[in-house]
């Protein structure tokens, strides 16, 4: 289950990650089927609107960023094969701006670690997740086959400042699959994406167990190195091939 899991992930360009719901305190998960009642049937549509507007509010972010996703490899993906900088870029200007590396990173080697590291070690660690993360974008790129991406449903939680994005993956190959995407207020306005779930498994499920055992055997650093040298070993490959160097995301030298 989990390499199929990985693999779904990565299909969908590993969009979005991370923080599991249990580091962010939820009782229980949200029940998406509760938000299939419109508010303005309720009974109760007045003290529904702020609801309304946070949902609204969601949806105007996340939509636009599914429909070009899904426009942007349906047009240009041999593109983006061969120019990993033109990818890069693309990744950078829409996806970036709505995951949140730092609680990944938080969320994957627990909070209590995460707070207790320094400064530097602190942005370093972050920084390799967020090169891990923008990996299994590439990586999903190269899996892409024609999926559609569509926002299905949103549930929010105001007062915990959380909630879940339902997204729907429309392929002609396989069967149509659902993922939620877990948000979390970032701050007044917006909201950013912490988690993907597939068939109730996280992406932090997956991976939290390595990472810590891996610090708390050899070291923050180590884990650092090893994830660094993994993503630029990755990198130089494609980079080779497009034969570009030193521009983001490409080494300075390559293999």
């Amino acid at each position: 289950m989990a390499n199929l899991f990985k693999l779904h992930i990565k299909s969908i360009l590993a969009l979005l990650l991370i923080l599991s719901a249990a580091q962010l305190g939820f009782a229980a998960e949200p029940k998406l089927a509760s938000a299939s009642i419109p508010p303005e049937q309720s009974g109760d549509y007045s003290q529904n609107k702020p609801l309304l507007s946070t949902k609204k509010t969601v949806l105007n972010s996340f939509e636009p960023l599914f429909s070009q996703v899904t426009l942007e490899l349906g047009e240009n993906q041999q593109r983006y094969l061969d120019d990993p900088v033109a990818y890069q870029r693309f990744v950078n200007r829409l996806v970036k701006p709505l995951w949140d590396s730092r609680s990944t990173t938080s969320a994957l080697i627990g909070r209590q670690r995460f707070d207790l590291l320094n400064q530097a070690d602190r942005a370093a660690l972050v920084d390799a997740v967020d090169n891990t993360l923008r990996r299994y974008a590439f990586e999903g790129l190269e899996r892409y086959s024609g999926q559609r991406f569509r926002v299905v449903d949103v549930v929010v939680n105001q007062r915990a400042g959380m909630g879940w994005v339902q997204v729907l993956m429309e392929s002609s190959l396989i069967p149509d699959i659902h993922f939620d995407v877990l948000i979390k207020q970032a701050e007044a306005g917006r909201w950013k994406a912490v988690d993907v779930r597939f068939k109730g498994i996280t992406y932090v499920a997956v991976k939290k167990h390595k990472f810590r055992k891996t610090i708390d055997e050899k070291g923050v650093q180590t884990l650092i190195t090893e994830l660094q040298i993994k993503n630029r070993e990755y990198f130089s490959d494609i980079c080779a091939k497009a034969e570009i160097v030193g521009i983001p995301p490409c080494p300075v030298q390559v293999k």
